[in-house]
């Protein structure tokens, strides 16, 4: 009866070992598993960074460029120690005023350039209302001689004794667009989706900005 019993005892000591160890590979499996799926966690967000999109950086306060895009130069014989030309604002003598000239450096693989003159501090509010005073579409060259104006112009015009800051910016395209958005004397609030714009094409091809310049300039009425 004691064999039978001592027996018994050691059989449901040895059960009872078997048990724990199961149950303590299961755990260990189980922690493995997490390891295993957090470490993918992290290899993945290493090597699969979420997608960015193509954005505007702001000049300054006001104003903007193409910031994921190369820079090249862009100068203007209308703009003297930072200051536009008395020509291009509305004078009795020449109350239309007149275009600037401008010149930059071509770009390689640009069919063409879309040029926007906007009035940059044109108010406090953000996001900025720009008052577009100048819009050339598909332009093939890189010179325009002042007055030439290619596009229709509308004069610095800001109330007397104020001083407003105009900025130019030339797009370096692959190909022509359908057309430069936005009109000359509209005060758009949305002026960085007129510069996205020319990433697309005229047959809807995306892709189609290669380079940009800006040109920067105070002017202040009598």
């Amino acid at each position: 009866m004691r064999k039978d019993i001592t027996k018994i005892l050691a059989t449901a000591g040895t059960l009872a070992l078997l048990f724990t160890n199961i149950t303590g590979c299961a755990a260990a499996a189980a922690d493995a598993s997490a390891d295993a799926n957090t470490a993918e966690s992290v290899v993945a967000s290493e090597t699969e960074p979420e997608p960015t999109e193509t954005t505007l950086c702001e000049v300054e306060q006001y104003g903007y460029c193409v910031e994921e895009y190369p820079q090249f130069y862009v100068g203007s014989d209308s703009l003297v120690d930072g200051v536009w030309s008395d020509d291009m604002a509305a004078k009795p003598e020449h109350p239309q005023g007149s275009s600037p000239s401008l010149y930059w450096e071509p770009v390689e693989g640009a069919e063409c350039y879309v040029i926007y003159m906007v009035d940059s501090q044109h108010t406090g509010n953000y996001p900025p209302s720009n008052l577009i005073h100048w819009i050339v579409e598909n332009y093939e060259g890189t010179e325009i001689i002042a007055g030439e104006d290619p596009g229709f112009f509308l004069a610095l015009g800001p109330e007397p004794g104020t001083t407003r800051s105009y900025t130019v910016y030339v797009i370096a395209l692959k190909a022509p667009v359908e057309r430069a958005k936005g009109s000359t004397g509209t005060m758009p609030t949305n002026f960085n989706n007129f510069l996205l714009a020319l990433d697309t094409d005229a047959d809807g091809n995306t892709g189609n900005i290669l380079a940009f310049g800006y040109l920067k300039g105070k002017y202040t009425a009598d």
